[in-house]
């Protein structure tokens, strides 16, 4: 499959004629539909294009609406097996029902996990129709498929080619009159950001014990959550500050596998969902979900993605890195070669990039004179291993004839405290804003 179409089911709807330009001539290609997802996939069968449609049903929209646009859909003959239909959970009163939830984050989730959960290797373009349905409704479901570009972004952020392209739907009126209107695809793209998590110990989920007195047991379930988010906000430390030495061998790399494998079983649509229907009280034309979501799990996406991303480079330079008792050595060319390709090329970041380039072509010059680097004991730890790249003279085992550094691993630096170096260099490494 190259396409994948998602779009929010309509509420009725009334018969409109929809021009598309043929994208093999110069011409344009109309048809009839009832909603603008059923002209969108004519046009696609027109063009002997392979596609997915996604189809996101707000829940205060009857369930009939739904089988009727795949009817509809099905007579166009795309298969059954590639349509798919999710409920999105909504706030608010529609006609005589009401649904209550603490915040549109769970429905902005739905929508995300269920787009995440329809992209594969073969999905090349998405397009995004939500050219019918509520405003705010509307608003919250684009929120979502800007996040899932930046989730997307920062899973092929080291092959950025393989990254979809992203399209919006646009209707220009053409003729109101007789109903007209002309379909546009246009591209769109997002910055990449990362919205940091500065609490690490606070979880996506606010689970009510008094309703459901077994979440204390959910919340041992997504604990690992607060690992991942301590684990990227060390990395992206290290990564904008240029502490390459770091990154390669304080950071701990052993249980990232597991983390990663947790994400992919636990923070599902499906997963999801069975939360939200754990949670749900449904009672005199009322629905309320009582489960509160505390942050975006389409910001936790973007972090899951850069922790599989930052792994992907660690597992790059495992194999220079040389492991002798308690020393973790990599050869200042190593670290070179890091700052270059990764510091500078991949994330450009330029500052950290010359301030490291300065401290190794130091270290190397000594070396090659036969020396160890000299310096003062330093009087704020903190201040000067940051001004020095993380490698800080009193941190620092020197290989000289070897030309490769080490932290000194297991060695304590504070006496009065006991604490370890590592210890140190893992604070210094939570300082990521």
């Amino acid at each position: 499959m190259s396409k994948l179409i998602c779009a929010l089911v309509p509420k009725g709807g009334n018969e409109y004629i929809y021009h598309f330009n043929d994208n093999k001539t110069s011409n344009k290609k109309s048809f009839k539909g009832n909603s603008t997802i059923g002209a969108i996939t004519q046009y696609l069968i027109s063009q002997n294009e392979e596609f997915k449609i996604l189809l996101l049903r707000p829940a205060s929209i009857d369930k009939y609406e739904e089988e009727k646009l795949i009817s509809e859909l099905l007579q166009y003959n795309v298969p059954k097996e590639n349509i798919k239909c999710v409920e999105v959970p909504v706030k608010g009163n529609y006609e005589s029902k009401k649904f209550n939830l603490n915040n549109h984050i769970i429905t902005a989730d739905i929508a995300f996990l269920a787009i995440q959960d329809s992209t594969d290797d073969e999905i090349r373009e998405i397009i995004l129709d939500v050219s019918r349905g509520l405003n705010f409704q509307i608003l919250v479901i684009v929120d979502a498929y800007r996040r899932f570009l930046v989730a997307q972004q920062a899973k092929n952020y080291i092959d950025k080619a393989k990254c979809p392209k992203f399209y919006y739907v646009y209707l220009t009126p053409v003729n109101l009159k007789e109903q007209e209107y002309e379909v546009t695809f246009e591209e769109t793209k997002t910055p990449f950001f990362v919205d940091y998590f500065k609490n690490v110990n606070k979880l996506p989920f606010k689970f009510d014990t008094d309703y459901y007195p077994e979440s204390l047991l959910l919340y041992q379930e997504f604990n690992f959550i607060k690992e991942i988010i301590s684990c990227v906000n060390e990395c992206i430390s290290a990564i904008k500050k240029g502490f390459a030495l770091a990154f390669l061998t304080i950071i701990n790399w052993n249980n990232i596998e597991k983390l990663l494998n947790l994400s992919y079983e636990k923070i599902t649509l499906k997963r999801i969902k069975e939360l939200i229907e754990t949670f749900s009280i449904e009672k005199d034309n009322t629905k309320e979900i009582k489960l509160c979501m505390e942050y975006s799990l389409g910001n936790l996406w973007i972090y899951i993605y850069l922790l599989e991303t930052f792994y992907k480079i660690y597992k790059e330079y495992e194999n220079k890195i040389y492991i002798e008792e308690h020393r973790k050595w990599v050869k200042i060319d190593t670290l070179k070669n890091f700052n270059e390709k990764i510091i500078k090329n991949l994330f450009n970041e330029s500052s950290a990039y010359t301030l490291l380039d300065n401290e190794l072509e130091n270290f190397k010059r000594i070396f090659e004179k036969g020396e160890k680097e000299r310096k003062y004991p330093s009087s704020n730890l903190e201040r000067n291993f940051n001004a020095h790249a993380g490698l800080l003279y009193e941190f620092i085992d020197q290989d000289y004839k070897n030309l490769r550094l080490s932290y000194k691993l297991g060695e304590i630096l504070d006496k009065d405290h006991k604490k370890k170096i590592e210890d140190y260099i893992k604070d210094f490494l939570k300082v990521y804003t």
